[in-house]
């Protein structure tokens, strides 16, 4: 080696310096941590700076080395591929007449020395490490002291992770190359590099010169081949295939590296590339903890070119799909299977795992997946393998393709049916129990005959170990078992048979824990909620819906479940008199497009909103919301029929329509709730003025053990307030704690609004409270329905108790329907409130100010009045109204606003 003086060294250095050092770029951002970092480093022997290409590394020595010039100080820089001057000044350093201490020298690219020059480098810093201060750059680690230098406090190393700009840092630089990028924009440009420098670079050129933040990878192959194809050979060919086999999933801990790779060291192949920065992140929630390795997205884009490229990587990539597919369908996991055989391309394990765990992946909501699944099957494949037909009738059913699920649902049943009794095979059962699922759906809406489908199920669900002809029942997995009892108890409720239905929901629930899958856990709930509705169970029913809707998460229920919960939870918001609740949950359900094509859940929006409308004072509108059934494809059930006609009970009471209230009461006996219907004849019974009577009527009904328990509070608040004009103070005090026995359990407080305006009934509370022993609900109560504010009977509504109280001057029902020129016309409430104030002779101005409304309204509602009335003035509608009985002083006006609600 050539010998090299101090004086020459120094002259040296000031030569390297000022010539061949790369100069700083003008979009320099200057990084003072490393700065920091690298001062200290120099003060040892040796100082590591090691990361891939692209990560700065030349940069920040530049700019670090111009400011040590600036301030006096000397360095030698020494490129890795021309690593000449280096030579002579290791043969000085290394000599008795060494320098104390020396001046730093930079090599950059050091991964380009020669293999003699790293050797005696290597030399020096074991033997002599206090002769030297070197700072290295290095794409990767060379074989030098490094770890015994460190040991000793002599050495330091910075790695890829150290280089990564901070998000200060990125936005000087973005913006240094993008004036016009924003602080989103440099957050994007963050999330999608890590803080790579190269990377962050190329983001804000493109953005500069194109305006567009849609910066990919993918645009970028010839600098990141540059970037990271060197960066990648460096490593051996079994790390290589552990990255190549591994990159796909979003993060693996080492068990399941070692799985998909098939090497039981891949593990800790990952854990060394984490701990040194090659862009590969170790997670972990503390140090004892199994770490999750994560790869950079840009070697990701890296590994995928490469798989495109080479046939053998692609095998590596499909082996360890295929691994993983095994492994997580051994583990249950078919969302997860289904996603790696997809990637294996393997039709035969795809078809597996989609009959299966198709309908737990369906039930879990992830119906694109099942739906790749079947697109990646060969043309004709399910024509070939006809188990897969009931899976495939379950996707088309769930993504809304109704013909194609009936025509799978067909042949299904039609295999299921013709397969040989022995030897039954798993699959057998999977398409057996689809049939049997996709049979129970047909069956709600109609198309079979939902008793016969029920009993199907029943069999196939038997404990008995085989059937009348030998053969063995069913053995499903988890999931479907799920599923095939919640479809059961759906079709159940729908056939009236209640008991049978919570008994399957139940078993369902069971059967979804042990699973873990929560949609199937929340829709179970679901059901059971409308079932516990339908008995009287308002509060258990919330406390199901809510957990139904709790049990899903973020992820959300499937709306067929969903719209089940918020139905209920609206019931139960009214049952609190909560009715801004009440509405949103109703508008939830209104949104949901299932909600018109379920019969159960249809019929129960339409009551919840005939109620709410009711309680809105639009009575109009809530007449017309049960002028008719909803639609179905078979008679309602009872649960269904009851509640309608309980509620157009309310309002021919409301309205005076008494033969409508006696409808009503038929409507009950027929459909077998005979309870209901003597209880309410019993109320009704008061307006012959028999008290006593009507006393001895209720007493009867509401002694039966099987009457609809808000039905039952609301005849009891009725009895205590009958026991209360009488003057018995003794049995009116006992009735008010029956009535509060009989709504405290739900809380019931909605079915006592019918004596939410009588004085007899608060006066009572007030006195009960105010004695030795009160009720725990009563405080409650009373304070509920002191607020509460009848808005039905500012329109015309009147409650039954309000018509037979002594001393009330209960008008005469408002007449609004009339019969002109041969077509039935029909008066809003307002519209008679105007016509009333236009017969007074008022002006517009009087008439809006006697109504609490502008003029303008006044006009809105006369023009819709001359209309009806077919006129158009003043003079002609009063005198049409006059003649159809439509004003309060028209001599035909007898028996009242009688609409007819049967």
């Amino acid at each position: 080696m050539t010998s090299l003086k101090p004086d020459r060294v120094h002259e040296q250095s000031q030569h390297s310096a000022s010539g061949r050092i790369p100069r700083p770029p003008l979009t320099l951002v200057a990084r003072e941590r490393l700065h920091s970092a690298l001062d200290l480093g120099v003060r040892s022997p040796l100082t590591m700076l090691i990361a891939p290409a692209g990560t700065g590394k030349t940069v920040l020595l530049s700019d670090w080395v111009a400011r040590r010039r600036r301030s006096g100080q000397s360095v030698l820089w020494v490129p890795g591929q021309a690593p000449g001057a280096l030579a002579g000044a290791l043969e000085q350093l290394a000599g008795p007449d060494a320098a104390a201490p020396p001046d730093p020298i930079v090599i950059d690219d050091a991964h380009l020395l020669p293999t003699a020059t790293v050797t005696g480098l290597a030399q020096i810093l074991k033997k002599s490490p206090h002769a030297v201060r070197l700072l290295l750059a290095s794409r990767y680690d060379l074989p030098l002291p490094v770890s015994e230098l460190e040991l000793r406090g002599m050495a330091l190393t910075l790695r890829s992770r150290d280089l990564r700009f901070t998000d200060a840092e990125a936005t000087e630089l973005v913006q240094a190359h993008a004036s016009n990028a924003t602080a989103a924009d440099v957050r994007l440009f963050q999330e999608r590099t890590a803080g790579w420098a190269a990377a962050l670079v190329l983001a804000a050129r493109t953005l500069a010169a194109s305006g567009d933040t849609g910066w990919s990878f993918a645009n970028q192959q010839p600098v990141l081949d540059l970037l990271l194809g060197e960066t990648l050979s460096t490593v051996d060919e079994r790390v290589q295939a552990v990255l190549l086999s591994t990159f796909g999933a979003a993060s693996v801990t080492g068990h399941q590296a070692a799985m998909l790779s098939g090497d039981a060291d891949a593990g800790a192949m990952l854990g060394d590339l984490a701990g040194s920065g090659l862009l590969v992140t170790a997670y972990a929630d503390d140090p004892g903890s199994e770490p999750l390795y994560r790869f950079h997205p840009l070697l990701v884009e890296l590994l995928r070119r490469r798989v495109a490229g080479r046939s053998e990587n692609a095998q590596i990539v499909t082996a360890a799909q295929h691994r993983s597919a095994l492994y997580y369908e051994n583990r249950g996991d078919g969302c997860n299977a289904l996603r790696a055989a997809l990637g294996a391309g393997d039709p035969a394990l795809v078809a597996r795992i989609l009959l299966g765990h198709g309908p737990a992946i369906l039930a879990a909501g992830d119906l694109s997946l099942v739906a790749d699944g079947f697109e990646s099957l060969p043309e004709g494949y399910v024509e070939q393998h006809p188990h897969l037909v009931g899976v495939r009738g379950l996707l088309r059913r769930a993504t809304g393709d109704v013909t194609g699920a009936i025509m799978d649902a067909a042949s299904a049943n039609d295999l299921a049916s013709a397969a040989d009794p022995q030897p039954v095979t798993p699959d057998d059962n999977a398409l057996e129990a689809d049939a049997v699922l996709l049979r129970l759906w047909e069956s709600r809406y109609g198309w079979h005959d939902v008793h016969a489908a029920i009993g199907r199920a029943r069999t196939l669900l038997a404990l008995d170990p085989t059937d009348a002809n030998g053969r063995p029942r069913a053995v499903l997995g988890p999931e479907r078992l799920a599923w095939l009892l919640i479809e059961l108890a759906a079709a159940e409720t729908w056939a009236d048979e209640l008991d049978a239905a919570l008994s399957h929901l139940d078993e369902a629930l069971v059967t979804a824990r042990m699973a873990g899958h929560q949609r199937l856990i929340g829709g179970g709930l679901a059901h059971r909620a409308v079932v516990q509705y339908t008995r009287g169970q308002i509060e258990n029913a919330a406390g199901s819906a809510q957990a139904a809707l709790d049990a899903a998460g973020e992820q959300g229920l499937p709306r067929e479940y969903a719209v089940r919960a918020h139905v209920v939870l609206g019931f139960a918001a009214l049952g609190h008199l909560d009715l801004d609740s009440a509405w949103r949950q109703h508008e939830l359900v209104v949104a949901t497009d299932v909600a018109g094509s379920d019969t159960v859940v249809a019929a129960l929006r339409a009551i919840l909103r005939a109620v709410l409308l009711l309680e809105a004072g639009r009575l109009e509108e809530a007449l017309t919301e049960l002028t008719t059934d909803p639609a179905s494809a078979g008679p309602l059930p009872s649960f269904l029929s009851r509640d309608l006609a309980l509620l157009r009970f309310r309002m021919a009471t409301m309205v005076g329509d008494h033969a409508g209230a006696e409808t009503q009461c038929d409507v009950l006996d027929r459909i077998g709730n005979t309870s209901e219907a003597e209880l309410i004849r019993a109320i009704t019974s008061i307006v012959r003025g028999d008290v006593q009577t009507t006393l001895k009527l209720m007493d009867e009904a509401l002694n039966r053990p099987d009457v609809y328990p808000p039905l039952a509070s609301a005849a009891a608040s009725f009895r205590t307030v009958l026991l209360a004009r009488m003057g018995d103070e003794a049995a009116a005090e006992a009735a008010l704690v029956d009535t509060l026995n009989r709504a405290t359990p739900q809380r019931m407080l909605y079915a006592l609004t019918p004596v939410g305006r009588e004085p007899d009934f608060l006066d009572r509370l007030h006195r009960h409270l105010a004695g030795p022993n009160p009720h725990p609900f009563a405080a409650a109560t009373l304070e509920q329905l002191s607020s509460y504010r009848a808005a039905w009977s500012e329109v015309g509504g009147t409650s039954l108790l309000a018509r037979v109280r002594p001393d009330a001057q209960v008008p005469p029902p408002r007449r609004l329907d009339a019969v002109i020129d041969g077509a039935r016309i029909r008066l809003t409430p307002r519209e008679a409130d105007v016509l009333d104030q236009l017969a007074l002779g008022n002006s517009y101005t009087e008439i809006a100010r006697a109504l609490f409304i502008t003029e303008n309204t006044v006009k809105t509602h006369l023009m819709s009045l001359y209309r009806k009335l077919g006129v158009e003035k003043r003079s002609a509608a009063l005198r049409v109204a006059r003649a159809v009985g439509l004003t309060q002083q028209s001599p035909n006006q007898g028996g009242g606003f009688i609409p007819r609600i049967g």
